[in-house]
């Protein structure tokens, strides 16, 4: 074989083929090989190939292929030249195009899974986690996995560090990687306008500012958005702007010293805060369905028919005038948030609550 023709360089020829051919252009050549060595089996008149389209289509596959079952051949010498000079070299050459293409479509998908450039703007309902730490994130996405009844949303992890996706084995977590947290295209890349939960915990409280800032302005105003900061005053600095995002202040402080004062507290706090074991603190929006009543009416049917605990109501969304431990005789009225602590969540159809009089 002349040097040109040697093994590996024909390899690398087809491997530069199929790395700038368009998938349109890969059919169009199956279709032409295909086509041609139809219209020279008419011209060698060999009707058993080419009697019946799809037999015709079966005989090209297992030739191209290399299978070879042997079931249908050509008759005619003028044939079997076809086969020798034509079918079986252009259809080695598509044949292997093809399988090709198709092993780097599968090799940029993981690629693009694993770098974070993927475009997920077709989300919607999902939840977007602005945040990175090797520890509290893997952490913050099993607290949202392990919630038994949570909707199927789908968790997308947005970093700007360079790093590779540090969770692929997690069907529900998707990775982007974002050049930065204010760049328009980039938020959008991320589907920012259609999330329904957003956590945003940067590195520092400066950076959690920053990011809360940047993408406010974009986000759909039912969404649930949470930032959390150790410093309060940039928290109060966030809320001034943006009244409608949730910030959560750390809170290692209060728990040591109610441990201390009362033993135990620190494991109710964990209990109520996490979704991996037994019951939890849970909310739900009174729906349009009910006229005002009693807290302690309400109280008193959720524990009978539903246990449920309710611990409180709010008529804020975020919980900034949350009443906590309310009087029996203090009302609730419909688009309230009471907050309960059951096994697993209840959703607004679970409950009968034209039956609450």
């Amino acid at each position: 074989m002349l040097p040109f023709l040697t093994p590996l360089k024909i390899t690398k020829i087809i491997q530069k083929l199929t790395r700038n051919m368009t998938w349109p252009a890969m059919f169009g050549l199956i279709i032409m090989q295909a086509a041609i060595t139809y219209a020279l089996f008419v011209l060698a008149n060999e009707r058993a190939l080419i009697e019946h389209p799809l037999q015709f289509f079966y005989y090209n596959m297992v030739v191209v292929s290399t299978v070879g079952f042997g079931d249908f051949s050509p008759q005619t010498s003028f044939g079997r030249l076809i086969v020798a000079f034509w079918q079986i070299p252009s259809g080695l050459i598509v044949f292997a195009s093809f399988i090709g293409k198709t092993t780097q479509l599968f090799i940029d998908i993981a690629r693009k899974n694993m770098n974070g450039s993927n475009d997920f703007s077709h989300l919607t309902g999902h939840i977007l986690l602005f945040c990175w730490d090797k520890h509290s994130t893997k952490q913050v996405i099993q607290l949202i996995l392990g919630d038994k009844k949570r909707h199927n949303r789908q968790i997308l992890l947005c970093v700007t560090e360079d790093i590779d996706n540090p969770f692929p084995e997690i069907d529900e977590v998707s990775f982007a990687k974002l050049a930065s947290f204010s760049d328009t295209q980039e938020l959008d890349r991320v589907g920012l306008k259609t999330a329904q939960r957003i956590i945003i915990d940067g590195s520092t409280d400066d950076e959690t500012l920053s990011i809360a800032l940047s993408i406010a302005t974009f986000t759909d105003k039912n969404a649930n958005i949470t930032a959390h900061f150790f410093d309060e005053s940039k928290a109060k600095l966030l809320k001034i702007h943006c009244p409608y995002i949730e910030c959560s202040i750390d809170n290692s402080a209060q728990i040591m010293v109610r441990s201390m004062q009362d033993p135990g507290s620190s494991q109710v706090t964990e209990r109520l805060l996490s979704t991996l074991n037994g019951a939890t603190l849970y909310s739900i929006l009174i729906p349009d369905l009910i006229s005002d009543i009693s807290f302690g009416k309400l109280f008193n049917v959720f524990k009978q028919r539903y246990d449920m605990i309710l611990i409180g109501f709010s008529e804020d969304k975020s919980g900034n005038d949350m009443s906590l431990n309310p009087t029996n005789e203090a009302i609730v009225s419909a688009g309230y948030h009471l907050y309960y602590i059951a096994n697993e969540r209840l959703y607004v159809e679970d409950i009968a609550w034209k039956d609450i009089d």
